[in-house]
């Protein structure tokens, strides 16, 4: 298959004196490219190398000087840029920013969440967290519950950007914390970490769909005011801040999706979930 040159602002964290340097890496597609880099990062002596920003990138366009050449499969730029530490939000994998300019920037991300009700009585929480942490408070907020009626993937239709619809496939066996739980640790790559799908667990009381979505955000959208509460309680006791604005990859960011590059392609997923029990679900209207 056609492979792309990729470039990354790759950011070492873990040192008293953190910098920037730039990779570049040739793959099918971006997921295959940023785990490329990462590893040329983690062989160069970078010890917590943090993916920041990435692009497709024309080789015209390079400036600078770099090793080992433009012409190998990983390369990277010689100098780096030190700056003072700071704290920085660990972006969840399956999304990362782009170069390009937007109405907001990335360094503007912070864990914290926000909520919010609708004229219509939807409350939604929507939850910034940072990688470590994505999967096990998704997996505290599913056990809030004793049951579901029932759990989907959604696969986005920007997944192969061809004009392909989105697809639910729900399925109404995973319908208990521990069975949605053990289906994501056993598939991660292709759920909490694919940034072409949404996952949601469906609850009754109050239409409520508890979510990760492709932008690998949780959030809630319900109409039972204390359902919402709770979230939000829970929230204020593990830590985190309460915003009236909060910055997101949907909120102004140029942005890309990704999936790593052992996980499963759209039809693959799509035939895979549909042998363990996953069956087309069409919204209405």
């Amino acid at each position: 298959m056609k492979t792309t040159l990729f470039t990354c602002l790759v950011e070492e964290r873990s040192t008293t004196e953190p910098f920037v340097q730039v990779y570049w890496a040739r793959d099918e597609h971006l997921g295959g490219a940023l785990e490329k880099m990462q590893a040329a990062a983690r062989s160069n002596g970078l010890r917590d190398p943090a993916m920041r920003e990435a692009d497709p990138f024309d080789l015209n366009n390079l400036q600078c000087e770099v090793k080992p050449s433009p012409s190998a499969d990983v390369f990277w730029a010689l100098s780096r840029h030190f700056f003072p530490p700071e704290p920085t939000f660990a972006l969840p994998y399956g999304v990362i920013g782009s170069c390009i300019e937007g109405e907001r920037d990335i360094s503007e991300i912070v864990a914290g969440y926000s909520l919010s009700k609708a004229d219509s009585g939807l409350t939604t929480l929507e939850v910034n967290v940072s990688a470590d942490e994505l999967a096990p408070l998704y997996q505290e907020f599913l056990q809030a519950h004793p049951s579901y009626r029932v759990f989907w993937y959604l696969l986005h239709d920007h997944w192969l950007g061809d004009g392909s619809d989105s697809l639910f496939l729900i399925n109404e066996g995973f319908n208990t914390p521990a069975g949605i739980i053990e289906h994501l640790q056993a598939h991660m790559r292709d759920s909490i970490m694919n940034g072409f799908v949404t996952l949601t667990a469906y609850l009754q009381e109050g239409s409520t769909n508890v979510k990760v979505s492709d932008h690998k955000r949780i959030v809630v959208a319900t109409y039972a005011d204390e359902i919402a509460g709770n979230y939000a309680n829970l929230l204020d006791h593990v830590g985190y801040d309460r915003f009236d604005d909060l910055t997101s990859f949907d909120r102004g960011i140029h942005h890309w999706h990704f999936r790593h590059p052992a996980s499963r392609d759209r039809a693959a997923l799509e035939r895979y979930l549909r042998e363990l029990g996953f069956k087309d679900w069409k919204p209405k209207g």
